[in-house]
């Protein structure tokens, strides 16, 4: 019997220190060079292009002929022709799901101290209570597009498998990782799920819809006719 235990916690800790070095490593790698070939991909479907970009509050007239109180109507005007004024709620929800994915992950304690361990340094951690409340924002919010896939009918007819999987990806780090640190379940089971569920996720981004997460920012800054903002200079080769 002592045998048996032996063997299984040595199993554990062996497939524990695995996934935490050379596949972490291995998730890390994949990650940028993933991310380095698809936006040299996608800066390569656009061409540069000299015409300068109209902004919302321009509209077929000169910038500086207009005032402040006139251009401030123009911005209200044109958000309400965009997903902003059709879907206010939704576009909350989304913002809250994507800073709360992004922002505890880098802020945990765990992630922190696990971090100074392996380099020496940390970033400033959030408290437990404060990384639970975004935890709970997170998977909240997953209910509310799981549901709202799986019952809307103009969204359901757009939602495939695919689309279910990324959110179950999306979210399951952080399932595992609340239900891990708070000893529900199996402890040992769900921390390795929870770094499983991490690295899938992590590798998973450039070659999937979690792309949207860089592409979102050179649309915007870099390519004309994507809502832009700023000057952008380049537009897509047809």
């Amino acid at each position: 019997m002592n045998m048996t235990a032996l063997f299984k916690n040595f199993s554990y800790t062996f497939l524990l220190d695995f996934i935490q070095g050379p596949m972490v490593w291995l998730s890390f790698v994949i990650f940028s060079v993933g991310l380095i070939i698809q936006t040299f991909r996608l800066l390569n479907l656009t061409q540069k292009k000299e015409t300068r970009c109209l902004s919302p509050d321009v509209d077929f007239v000169v910038q500086n002929a207009l005032s402040k109180r006139e251009r401030f109507f123009r911005r209200l005007a044109f958000l309400k022709i965009t997903v902003i004024g059709q879907n206010f709620c939704m576009v909350m929800f989304s913002f809250l799901f994507h800073v709360c994915l992004v922002v505890t992950p880098i802020f945990l304690l765990g992630h922190n101290v696990m971090l100074d361990t392996s380099f020496g340094f940390s970033l400033i951690s959030f408290s437990e209570n404060i990384s639970d409340t975004l935890t709970m924002v997170v998977l909240m919010c997953g209910l509310v597009f799981f549901l709202r896939r799986l019952f809307l009918p103009r969204v359901r007819i757009i939602s495939t498998g695919y689309d279910f999987i990324l959110l179950f990806v999306a979210i399951a780090p952080f399932l595992t990782g609340y239900l891990a640190h708070h000893h529900l379940f199996n402890y040992n089971i769900m921390i390795i799920l929870h770094i499983l569920s991490g690295e899938l996720m992590l590798v998973m981004i450039p070659f999937s819809k979690f792309f949207h997460m860089v592409f979102f920012f050179v649309s915007r800054f870099k390519i004309i006719s994507e809502y832009s903002m700023g000057s952008p200079k380049r537009s897509w080769q047809y």
